[in-house]
Order: C-alpha cells, then sequence, then structure tokens
C-alpha cells in the first residue's frame, strides 16, 4: 500500500540538499485508469504478496528519482519550464506486457498504429532537459534510467519484488484480466513528488515514503 509521509517523518521545508531524499516527475493518470492500476496493486499483493508497484501513487513516470541539493524553488521552476507550450493529449492504453521476468506494466507509449506518442515523448523530454543541470553527480537512478530516445512510458502493475520463478503465473494471472483500464485517457496533470527511504542502495521500497510536492494542468500558463 502507498505510503505518505507526513510533517513528522520529515519537514518538507527542510529537505534542500538533503541526500535521504529523491525527487520525481510523473504523469497522472486519468480517475478510471489510476483506480483500475489500483486494484490491480491490490490484487497482486492480497494473491502473492507483491507490494513493490503498490507502494507509489498510480503514475507514469517522465522523470524517475533523481537527487538533487538545488533549492526546491529551482527544481519546481525547471519543471515550469518543461510544461510550458504542452497541451492535453490522448494516451493509449497498450495492455500488460514483461519487461524481462521482474516486471509487469502497462504499455502507453505508443498510438493504435504502434508509433511513439509523440506529445508524451515531447513533454518527457522537456522535463528531463530542462532538470538534467539538477540532478547530482552521485545520483544512482539517473544514470541508469531509460530516456530519451530509450524511455518507454508505462503505468507499473508489478516490480522490484516479482521473483523470476513466478513471473509466468503472475504474467498469465493479470493477462486474465483482459485490458486494465480504459483504452484511452487523457493527459492532464503532471506532478512533482519527493521521496524518501531508509536504503536507497538497497531494498528502497521497503521504507519507501512521498509527498506532492507540485501540480501543473497541462495548457495553462
Amino acid at each position: 500500500m502507498a505510503r505518505i509521509w507526513s510533517e513528522q517523518v520529515i519537514d518538507l521545508s527542510t529537505i534542500e540538499a538533503n541526500p535521504d531524499i529523491r525527487y520525481g516527475w510523473y504523469l497522472r493518470p486519468s480517475y478510471a485508469m489510476s483506480r483500475a492500476q489500483a486494484e490491480m496493486h491490490d490484487l497482486l499483493e492480497r494473491q502473492f504478496g507483491l507490494t513493490g508497484g503498490g507502494v507509489f501513487m498510480p503514475h507514469a513516470t517522465l522523470k524517475g528519482f533523481f537527487r538533487s541539493d538545488a533549492p526546491v524553488s529551482e527544481i519546481k521552476a525547471a519543471f515550469d519550464r518543461a510544461v510550458a507550450g504542452h497541451e492535453t493529449f490522448t494516451v493509449y492504453n497498450g495492455g500488460p506486457v514483461g519487461w524481462g521476468r521482474g516486471s509487469v506494466v502497462i504499455d502507453i507509449q505508443h498510438t493504435p498504429d504502434g508509433e511513439t506518442n509523440a506529445a508524451l515523448q515531447s513533454l518527457h523530454e522537456a522535463g528531463w532537459k530542462e532538470i538534467a543541470p539538477l540532478v547530482h553527480p552521485a545520483c544512482t537512478f539517473t544514470p541508469i534510467e531509460g530516456a530519451m530516445q530509450n524511455f518507454r512510458a508505462h503505468l507499473t502493475l508489478a516490480m522490484a519484488d516479482l521473483r523470476e520463478e513466478f513471473f509466468d503465473e503472475v504474467m498469465a494471472f493479470i493477462s486474465e484480466a483482459g485490458l486494465i483500464g480504459p483504452e484511452t485517457f487523457i493527459a492532464e496533470y503532471v506532478h512533482l513528488f519527493a521521496f524518501r527511504s531508509d536504503d536507497w542502495t538497497g531494498r528502497w521500497w521497503e521504507t519507501l515514503e512521498w509527498s506532492l510536492m507540485r501540480n501543473w494542468r497541462l495548457g495553462e500558463a
């Protein structure tokens, strides 16, 4: 289950230059898509004990975990610039697919004709370019993240704690649901989150907590 931190865990006003904090920039799915994703997270926890996907809010990653010593105001300003000029657009549900034998995601990278969703790719690239100068050189996630031409937009169903020997059964279980969520949804809001974990170099998902820092509505100044 997703874990939201409170001011008692960490004071949000003092997170600048805190090595225990990571940030992330995400597309918020529609209500129907968020509900479908969350319901699958709940089922996978109840049936298989999988919690890695469900510790997050429903989201599609635009820029994954990154460490930064920049003031939060500068991080927000970078994404202000990134969203400028981007309008709402349609996202297409490509159904569940396996990533290797350790993750299952819903593919939202493509349009129905198999082409890259240009509006989604453009938003990702804009955010990446704006935030890259603020990423800490010791950030361990950014160098291994699929980005730019390697970006693959998705909604995670299972990750991190899905063991290879159970992959085939979990994949078949998820596939029984057919198309999870609506065929399309409108990309309308993007969110900036801050995260903390007790072990960023290990099983970070077991102690992950997060807080929503800022939202943007596409198409607004």
